[in-house]
């Protein structure tokens, strides 16, 4: 019993870490499809973000992304590529002059097996929050922390409700997927 006291007061009293996110060491991939199968994919850059590491175990963090840096990948004619970022910009999307920077917060990080982690968090898009489930590969050591994985949102929970089947259920075919994902490696490095 004694001894299970002096762990607890040791892991009590070890201080907790921060980790920055490296934006230019770090990714956010993300992907849209449509009924048909064809899809559209790009990148989004972090605005800024940071882990609070406790014991080698994450026990919070956040992640702000920067909307207005937008970017499509898959489409190589200049022109219809900035127009799907226009489009992904405007109203119909993101909103991105209202609302420029989303936001991920982290709730709770479970381990799993390995360096498989369950994390619960909260994600903010257009001032609409709600919670998110998703597994991430996490390594932690003394010089760094990585993570990767996949998270599957929504949107239509974020009223983003362009050619959306919940909004409008009468389109047929010509619909898009309300779920899109993002796909995620991120490096972070000790604050000095």
């Amino acid at each position: 019993m004694k001894n299970i006291y002096i762990i607890l007061l040791l892991s009590i009293s070890l201080p907790s870490v921060i980790f920055n996110i490296v934006d230019d060491k770090s990714t956010i991939k993300w992907k849209g499809s449509k009924s048909t199968g064809s899809y559209h994919d790009g990148l989004i850059s972090i605005e800024k973000g940071f882990i609070n590491v406790n014991n080698n175990i994450i026990v919070a963090g956040e992640i702000n992304m920067d909307m207005n840096s937008i970017t499509c990948t898959d489409i190589e004619n200049v022109e219809s590529n900035q127009y799907l970022i226009s489009h992904l910009k405007n109203d119909d999307f993101f909103s991105v002059l209202e609302h420029p920077i989303s936001s991920l917060k982290i709730l709770s990080v479970k381990h799993q097996n390995d360096n498989n982690y369950l994390v619960q968090a909260d994600l903010k898009i257009k001032e609409q929050t709600h919670l998110v489930q998703f597994f991430a590969n996490i390594e932690i050591n003394d010089d760094a922390a990585i993570a990767t994985g996949k998270i599957e949102i929504d949107r239509s929970k974020y009223n983003i409700k362009y050619k959306s089947k919940t909004w409008f259920p009468d389109l047929g075919d010509r619909f898009i997927n309300d779920i899109f994902e993002l796909y995620f490696s991120l490096v972070a490095l000790p604050s000095s």
